[in-house]
């Protein structure tokens, strides 16, 4: 297991935390690859705590379907099966055009601009670190308010996100520009229904385009 070469914990987080947050990005990232064998003793060493945040940050990313974790056996990243992840592209899109749609009547000044800014930015770092709760989508979920929305974004996103980034083409991302664009105009303008409608083609489109990938590429490598 090639850990991140990063610096130790930050004494300003709980240790559980930070042993979580380094996992969920290398994760996510793919520093640490999908079927990856992770090894406690490592992430030890590599973020410099004992065993016990390390099991609590391993449990915790098993929860979000990231890590599987097979007691007496191994623990591993979780490979990508394309039926899953094509079955919570469409949950996840259905949960995210709801939110957009009802949030985009709320919206505030410094909303709208930061989505015109998200949406002036490179195209592909929008689409790949937008869909998060914290990134381009986060906009809307934070003005929702809604925490156990948030929640639940905040659990599956990551896995779509590592999708994305492990993909054998930029199909996906290619695609998801234009959806995400539409999405910004429509939201700055204040058409809501119209900004749901991006949001849906978005994962109904584009991002499930991910699943065709991964399942054509499992046939070849058999």
């Amino acid at each position: 297991m090639p850990v991140p070469v990063t610096g130790a914990a930050s004494p300003r987080r709980l240790i559980r935390d930070e042993v979580f947050v380094r996992l969920l990005d290398a994760i996510v990232d793919g520093d640490l690859l999908p079927g990856e064998q992770l090894y406690d003793a490592e992430i030890e060493r590599w973020v410099g705590v004992s065993r016990t945040p390390v099991r609590e940050a391993l449990n915790q990313l098993a929860t979000m379907g990231l890590v599987e974790i097979l007691p007496q056996r191994r623990t591993r990243v979780t490979p990508i099966e394309p039926e899953r992840l094509r079955d919570l592209i469409a949950t996840v899109g259905v949960l995210v055009a709801g939110v957009v749609r009802d949030a985009t009547p709320l919206l505030t000044d410094a909303d709208r601009d930061e989505l015109r800014s998200a949406a002036d930015g490179d195209p592909a770092s929008v689409v790949r670190t937008g869909l998060s709760a914290d990134g381009f989508l986060g906009v809307f979920v934070r003005r929702l308010d809604n925490g156990t929305v948030a929640r639940l974004l905040k659990r599956h996103l990551p896995e779509v996100q590592r999708a994305l980034n492990a993909a054998p083409s930029d199909a996906a991302l290619q695609k998801a520009r234009s959806s995400v664009s539409a999405l910004a105009d429509a939201a700055v303008a204040g058409k809501a229904d119209k900004a749901g409608r991006a949001a849906t083609e978005l994962f109904d489109t584009a991002l499930v385009t991910l699943a065709d990938e991964f399942a054509a590429s499992q046939k070849e490598s058999r």
